[in-house]
């Protein structure tokens, strides 16, 4: 007796805090009719799997999308649309296959950027700080003998297109010769690497300018901001002149992006900021203008789908990541929604049937939201609701979103031992707002937890399942047929010779055809 009467209580006032919610969403029926759809709707997918070969492959990666960021992203985008949010379904919500991957590295609990990207692009685990080598290699010295093969890599060799698209920097950690350390003289920085992939790379899109030019070479856009090469080199002016004969277009503004023509552009660079690009929420003040990750996405794919034999296309939400580091929650997730609707331009401007798309994160945040809030309650506003907020045993009001730690805690300057501040309505509005955090930090970290990953095309439902985070690399090869390992698939054989030798070209073979003088 006593349980039904706490049953009919917690009824009654749950029909009170979701009074906003669609009546048909209090009946027995409408669930009832909405499972049955949903149950119909996954027995069809799994009767119908795409087993066939990938002609093209798309990684979506949102960095530091936690599980928690595409839930509040949810939420976000279907309050702009005037929905009440919780119900609403993304592009993302909408791949047909996901499944779970463990994030940790070699040596770390808790995962960099390096070794995730290296986990998910050759199928091998590395240590922090690493990228494109296994565990062992410790310095440059070393970097030759632990190698690891990108599935970039393997999809040159099988003569297929390729392109990076990012909000970030098109470069990683060791962006330029000046950013050098004494153990870092034997390697090549990573615009040097990037430029002498630039036959195999027909797409580069992103921010970066400053680690492609010398210091004495003042900014296009920012007239007060000089290059980073201390080497002399200006990368960009070489690139253009190299592939001069091969329909190459630089781009550094929003005009001269729109006014390239896919069809009769085959090599492209957009390096549209010297650092990172704008936030989305920022993008309408920047003074040359730039791109949206859709818009990027999608002239990458018309440049690089003219390639008979495929392309492989990696696009990254990096935005995302930096507004997590920085605490400002409205920021990631507009860049969510970034991702989002990139996602879907991917979708559209492909055929599943020949195309597999998979989009993860390469790590979490110490983002989490909750806090007993109301249905349809504004997701950046005040817990429960901002109607009606409960205060805390500090008698303060508190947020739906928090962060584990990071600069959004009490704490200002040098006094460790301030007292939380007080939240009001207001934050909702604010684009600014820094959700408060628990332990102070300068920049949120990462965490640790498992990410969830995505999957439509051909093979995708091998996603499913709890799996390492090599096992997305490893998918790719088998649906595709890259590398060596599965050309002796009955997909990857039919009407394609069985010899590796002759199906791909040895990446010796390839650096002679594509080197320059």
């Amino acid at each position: 007796m006593q349980l039904l009467c706490i049953l009919l209580i917690v009824n009654c006032l749950y029909q009170t805090a979701f009074s906003d919610a669609d009546p048909g969403e209090m009946t027995t029926d409408y669930w009832e009719r909405q499972s049955r759809l949903e149950l119909e709707s996954s027995k069809n997918i799994f009767n119908n799997l795409k087993t066939g070969k990938a002609k093209n492959v798309i990684m979506l990666i949102g960095d530091g999308m936690s599980l928690g960021t595409s839930t509040a992203g949810r939420i976000l985008i279907g309050q702009k649309l005037g929905h009440s949010g919780e119900e609403y379904v993304t592009s993302l919500d909408s791949m047909p296959h996901s499944g779970i991957l463990k994030t940790y590295s070699v040596d770390r609990q808790t995962p960099d950027s390096a070794s995730t990207a290296t986990a998910f692009m050759t199928g091998v685990k590395t240590g922090n700080m690493r990228l494109g080598v296994n565990a062992a290699a410790t310095s440059c010295s070393d970097v030759e003998a632990n190698k690891v093969t990108t599935n970039l890599e393997y999809a040159v060799a099988a003569g297929k297109s390729s392109g990076i698209v990012t909000t970030t920097r098109v470069q990683i950690y060791l962006y330029s010769d000046n950013k050098k350390s004494r153990k870092d003289r034997n390697c090549d920085d990573i615009a040097v690497q990037l430029f002498k992939k630039r036959r195999d790379i027909q797409v580069i899109l992103g921010g970066g300018r400053a680690h492609m030019t010398p210091v004495s070479k003042r900014d296009e856009e920012f007239r007060r901001s000089y290059g980073e090469r201390r080497d002399g080199r200006n990368l960009i002016r070489e690139w253009r002149r190299s592939l001069k004969e091969y329909n190459a277009s630089y781009v550094w503004n929003k005009a001269q992006f729109d006014a390239v023509d896919p069809q009769t552009t085959d090599h492209l660079m957009g390096l549209f900021s010297p650092y990172e690009m704008q936030y989305s929420l920022n993008r309408d003040k920047d003074k040359g203008g730039e791109p949206s990750l859709a818009e990027m996405t999608e002239k990458a794919i018309k440049i690089l789908s003219k390639n008979d034999k495929g392309f492989f296309l990696l696009i990254e939400s990096g935005m995302l990541d930096k507004a997590h580091h920085q605490g400002r929650a409205k920021f990631a997730l507009e860049e969510f929604h970034e991702l989002d609707k990139a996602l879907a331009v991917a979708r559209n401007l492909t055929d599943s049937d020949e195309t597999i798309i998979i989009v993860s994160a390469d790590h979490g945040h110490m983002f989490m939201f909750g806090a007993n809030g109301f249905r349809g309650s504004n997701i950046f506003g005040l817990a429960p609701g901002q109607e009606r907020p409960n205060e805390a045993l500090d008698g303060k009001f508190y947020t739906t979103i928090v962060y584990g730690n990071g600069p959004g805690h009490a704490a200002s300057g040098n006094n460790i031992r301030a007292s939380r501040q007080t939240v009001e309505t207001w934050v909702a509005d604010s684009k600014w707002y820094r959700p408060q955090s628990a332990v102070p930090l300068k920049a949120e970290t990462h965490s640790a937890e498992d990410v969830i990953v995505y999957g439509s095309g051909p093979m995708s439902h091998l996603l499913t399942g709890v799996h390492e985070q090599t096992h997305i690399a490893r998918v790719v090869q088998y649906a595709a047929c890259l590398g060596p390992d599965y050309v002796d698939e009955p997909h990857c054989r039919e009407n394609k010779p069985s010899d590796f030798v002759t199906e791909q070209k040895s990446f010796k073979s390839l650096k002679e055809e594509r080197a320059f003088p």
